[in-house]
């Protein structure tokens, strides 16, 4: 599967989960300029850059996103994507499904 053919960027942001099993959930965000995603503290996030820039977080650390940016999240930890000037695509690992 390319995920950078499955990205549906518009005026809402994009999510789509490609994969839902016991061990792991699989979430694809598709964020453009000043779109957002937040999560609540699953057990384990891992956020992954793969198409443009902007802001991951997690509890208080905030790190610029770039692809090819992955950011381990610590379990039960808010955490996040906020979308630069243009389009951000981020995958996010869910490990195991909440």
């Amino acid at each position: 599967m390319n995920l950078l053919e499955r990205a549906r960027y518009g005026e809402v942001r994009g999510v789509e989960v490609l994969a839902d099993h016991p061990e792991v959930r699989l979430v694809l965000f598709s964020l453009q300029k000043g779109q957002e995603v937040r999560g609540r503290g699953e057990p384990r996030v891992h956020l992954l850059c793969l198409e443009g820039e902007g802001t991951l977080w997690a509890g208080e650390r905030t790190i610029p996103a770039s692809p090819g940016t992955l950011l381990a999240c610590p379990p039960g930890e808010p955490h996040g994507a906020r979308a630069g000037e243009g389009r951000f695509l981020v995958l996010g690992i869910i490990t195991p499904r909440p």
